[in-house]
């Protein structure tokens, strides 16, 4: 793809581009290497960190349980999981809370028996007094007690002095349901919860209990984990996020600032619930990867409002159920990194900008030859091969890039100079001779010969020696190689000449004949070129030699260009006048009418462009031009293709293509009523059967005055009156029997049109009718919308066809009805529609206007666009006038005779005034008497008759033409003057 001229740049410009291209991809690569060692220290400092954060939360993890076991291992040794009443429990009282006040982690110390009893301590913290509410002033003890079924809460004060005592009745607790219980009682050791929220207390931790040695009680410490929380806060680093959880995702401790209120929980949060959202985006990643948990996983998030995030989880210890993970944000971890980054990059371009002037110098002075060499490209390129600059450059491939760019420029100049004569040949005799003079001329030879391939022997076309065409052309035997595509290089010595050459005239003295070959296309020899040569040196021989092949290459395509073009020209004119010949041959009423439009044609427009004034003076064709007129009025017709024969060929009102099964069974019913008459007249007497025939006479003879009547309608006369019309549909009301199935034996088609039910027989039918099987209705395709793509304005009719007996008896002009005239026009929109789709060249884009618009009327009522005579060009109104004038005297028709020369005149002259035919046109017609001349050449003898001429021609041009008297007798064979 060729770029724009806001894209492109000089060469010294891309050569610093490269430059600094390339120092600046050295410094980014260097810069990105620094920048991901930087990042791989970061994350490494990062892992380190987290596991200095793990290890602290594991050992923080082990001191908040420690003192719990060490407690629980304790009171385990005791009696009080033997005590059996609450007096006895109550005695452990100090003891217990002792033990409570040594680690404020602890939630309640509390111990379950077989029984269903329960006893439990629990300091009143701030917490715990807002969860239970109201309670006795100075209370810091709570002892919720269930001892044989009766509930109750005993509160204490610091002292340990009882201060107030409720009974509970509705305290339904039975901790052998609990989990710490029955894992304890599957334990032999402490048994560990998994975290949960505290009931009372609505803050995460976990029970540690153990069971008593005969397995009838369990005492338990609830651990708050709490104090974690504080602590990932204490360590937690801005721009990180610390979170502690178990393997199912479930929430343990975190940053204090992001834990979410318990209060209105049951069950422990998971990691989603917490206020970043990229805990949801960790919580989807471990429940759709659950193998991260495995190990140490190190991972990304990306989080669409705050960015990415690098992740980092691990468990807190050796089988431990909980695990770590620390989140940071990339941004954070890769500060370090970015600033290094560009620090560098400043560095970078400070040196870019140092070394740009360098740079831009060297670039410069590298490209000043280069364009020195463009300057001469470009004289090149608007086809100046005048001399111009010879830059020299000390780069090896510059300097000889310029040399071979001078060597060009002159070899270039030859080559136009002589392919624009060559390509400025249409004339094949004349290309021939430039062919050979230029050739000639280039390689500075004496003389020469052009040889054609004719029946496969090399034949002289042209030949020059020394500026004169020779007496005799010899040297045919030399060339024999030339044949098999082979170079005939030769030296020139008398025997040679006096064998071969004689016939050009006198030895010349030493030189060198050089015979190449012409190739076409496919590389098949259509000729040769004979060059004679004066002497010259080796090299200088090599360059002619050269220089003669190239040449010849270029005159090999010019003549097989237009021999091309000849033999096509004469394909599509032999294949147009087939086409033609074809849509004539196609009835044998209408042959020759695409023959001799043709002729009228070329007749008037030689005429039109005869006219050195008046409205003709300016109608001059091209040879193109004329190639155009020629085609259109072969093709004029061509539509014809698409009409149906019995439609052109209509002799009479009914002749049409139908199923003969219908006559046939006429002739049945008429021997069935022969049967019947007979069968009638065997019970007559003979006076009888006399008295009858005398009595039927009268009805015979109207019968008979009837079908001469309807017999005379469809001969299709010039009109139809009215008073016929009605005698015609008195007629058609006589009615006969029918006794046979009008169904029979008809074709799929045609049956389709018979509507309802067959009637019962037999039955009455009407002489002539018009009935629904009669009309053959016009398919989607064949309808015409008004905004159709040719701009045709033709009235298309409801029917393609309707072969009712008095729809087309009763055609009022002629024999065709109104979709039978339709069909015929409908030519014409064929025609247009057919040439079209051609691709025609760009000189004979006319041809369909021209074909198209011989039915056109000059006051726009023609058919099929209703164009007007300012909308027509000349060649399609001459078009009009002889396609008019050929159906008028035509005697091929079977509808009517050919008229005569005054009588066609005289209608056309009519049509002339009534804005049927272009009037100029139409004086021009007569003034040149083309009429007579087509009258002596294809028209009767009897045709030829006397015409007035002045009588047709405008009152202003009447002075111009005197009266032909005499008939065209066919004996003259004049043509017209062209």
């Amino acid at each position: 793809m060729r770029l724009t001229g806001a894209r492109r740049r000089p060469f010294y410009v891309h050569i610093a581009t490269l430059f600094i291209g390339l120092f600046g991809l050295l410094g980014a690569l260097l810069i990105l290497q620094q920048f991901d060692q930087h990042r791989a220290l970061g994350m490494a400092y990062e892992y380190r960190s987290f596991q200095q954060y793990r290890d602290q939360l594991a050992l923080a993890l082990r001191l908040n349980e420690r003192p719990a076991r060490t407690s629980l291992s304790l009171l385990a040794a005791g009696t009080l999981m033997q005590a059996q009443t609450q007096e006895a429990r109550l005695a452990f009282l100090p003891q217990l809370t002792e033990a409570l006040a040594s680690n404020h982690g602890y939630g309640a110390i509390f111990v379950g028996y077989d029984n269903g009893d329960f006893f439990l301590v629990r300091p009143l913290t701030d917490r715990v007094k807002g969860q239970l509410g109201p309670l006795p002033e100075g209370s810091s003890l709570l002892v919720q007690s269930l001892a044989g079924g009766r509930g109750e809460y005993l509160y204490y004060d610091a002292r340990q002095q009882l201060i107030a005592r409720t009974t509970m009745a509705d305290y339904q607790f039975d901790p052998r349901a609990r989990r710490w219980y029955q894992q304890a009682l599957r334990s032999s050791g402490i048994a560990s919860t998994p975290p949960y929220l505290f009931f009372t207390t609505q803050e995460p931790g976990i029970t540690l209990a153990m069971a008593s040695r005969d397995k009838k009680a369990v005492i338990g410490i609830d651990a708050s984990v709490e104090r974690i929380s504080t602590l990932i806060g204490k360590i937690q680093q801005e721009g990180t996020l610390l979170v502690l959880f178990d393997h199912h995702g479930t929430l343990l401790a975190t940053d204090p600032a992001q834990l979410p209120g318990y209060e209105r929980l049951r069950v422990l949060p998971k990691i989603s619930s917490l206020n970043d959202p990229v805990f949801t985006l960790l919580q989807r990643r471990l429940s759709a990867e659950p193998t991260l948990l495995d190990g140490h996983s190190a991972l990304t998030l990306d989080d669409p409002e705050r960015g990415e995030w690098q992740v980092n989880l691990s468990p807190i210890g050796e089988g431990s159920p909980f695990y770590l993970g620390l989140l940071i944000r990339s941004e954070r971890l890769f500060a370090g990194a970015r600033q290094q980054a560009l620090h560098n990059l400043g560095s970078a371009l400070l040196a870019l900008l140092l070394l740009l002037p360098i740079i831009w110098l060297v670039a410069r002075r590298t490209a000043m030859p280069l364009r020195a060499l463009t300057r001469e490209a470009e004289r090149i390129q608007h086809f100046d091969f005048s001399q111009g600059e010879d830059p020299h450059s000390a780069i090896l491939e510059i300097d000889d890039l310029s040399r071979t760019m001078s060597g060009m420029r002159l070899t270039l100049g030859n080559f136009m100079n002589i392919g624009r004569a060559l390509g400025a040949e249409h004339d094949v005799d004349a290309l021939f001779q430039r062919v050979l003079g230029e050739t000639i001329a280039a390689a500075g030879a004496n003389g020469g010969a052009l040889y054609l391939v004719v029946s496969g022997e090399l034949q002289p076309e042209r030949a020059f020696w020394r500026g004169q065409p020779p007496q005799r052309i010899d040297g045919a035997p030399l060339l024999r190689p030339v044949l098999r595509g082979e170079r005939v290089k030769l030296v020139l010595e008398t025997g040679l000449w006096q064998r071969h050459l004689a016939g050009w005239g006198d030895y010349p003295g030493e030189g060198h004949l050089v015979a190449e070959p012409l190739h076409d296309h496919h590389q098949e020899v259509i000729g040769c070129l004979l060059i004679l040569l004066p002497p010259c040196s080796p090299a200088e021989l090599g360059a002619r030699i050269s220089l003669i092949e190239a040449l010849a290459g270029t005159s090999a395509s010019a003549i097989e260009n237009q021999r091309l073009l000849a033999e096509q020209k004469r394909l599509l004119a032999a294949f147009i006048e087939l086409i033609a010949g074809a849509i004539d041959a196609k009835s044998p009423y209408t042959g020759g009418h695409c023959q001799r439009v043709p002729e009228l044609t070329r007749l008037l427009a030689e005429a039109a462009s005869a006219e050195r004034q008046g409205p003709f003076a300016s109608f001059n064709p091209s040879e193109q031009e004329w190639e155009a007129i020629h085609i259109a009025s072969w093709l004029h017709d061509c539509g014809k293709v698409t009409t149906p024969e019995f439609v052109v060929d209509k002799a009479t009102k009914l002749e049409t293509l139908y199923d003969r099964i219908h006559e046939v069974r006429t002739r049945f019913e008429v021997l069935k009523r022969d049967a019947h008459i007979a069968a009638l007249s065997e019970q007559l007497t003979e006076a009888q059967q006399s008295a009858a025939r005398t009595a039927v006479l009268p009805r015979w003879a109207e019968l008979d005055a009837e079908f001469a009547f309807v017999a005379e309608c469809n001969q299709g006369g010039e009109w139809m009156a009215p008073e016929r019309l009605e005698q015609l549909q008195r007629i058609a009301s006589r009615s006969w029997w029918r006794t046979l199935d009008n169904r029979l034996g008809l074709g799929t088609e045609e049956l389709g049109r018979y509507q309802g039910a067959p009637a019962a027989l037999p039955c009455r039918e009407s002489l002539l009718s018009d009935r629904p099987e009669h009309r053959i209705p016009r398919s989607q395709d064949e309808q015409l919308n008004p905004d159709n793509p040719w701009g045709f304005k033709v009235a298309v009719p409801a029917y393609r066809y309707d072969r009712g007996e008095l729809h087309n008896l009763g055609i009022r002009r002629g024999t065709l009805s109104e979709e039978e005239r339709y069909k015929i026009n409908e030519h014409i929109i064929q025609t247009i529609k057919m040439l079209e789709r051609l691709p025609f060249p760009r000189h004979l884009k006319q041809v369909p206007e021209i074909a198209g618009g011989h039915h056109e009327r000059m006051d726009g009522g023609g058919y099929p666009r209703g164009l007007t005579r300012e909308q027509m060009s000349i060649p399609a109104r001459i078009m009009a006038i002889a396609d008019i004038f050929e159906a008028l005297t035509a005697r091929d028709r079977p509808y009517k005779s050919g008229k005569s020369l005054s009588q066609s005149l005289a209608i056309m002259s009519q049509m002339a005034d009534e804005g049927h035919i272009d009037p100029d046109l139409f004086a021009l017609f007569l003034r040149s008497r083309i009429w007579q001349h087509y009258g002596e050449r294809f028209l009767e003898e009897s045709q030829c008759d006397r015409v007035d001429l002045v009588a047709f021609l405008p009152p202003a041009q009447r002075g111009q033409a005197g009266a032909h008297t005499r008939p065209a007798h066919r004996a003259s064979r004049e043509a017209p003057p062209r």
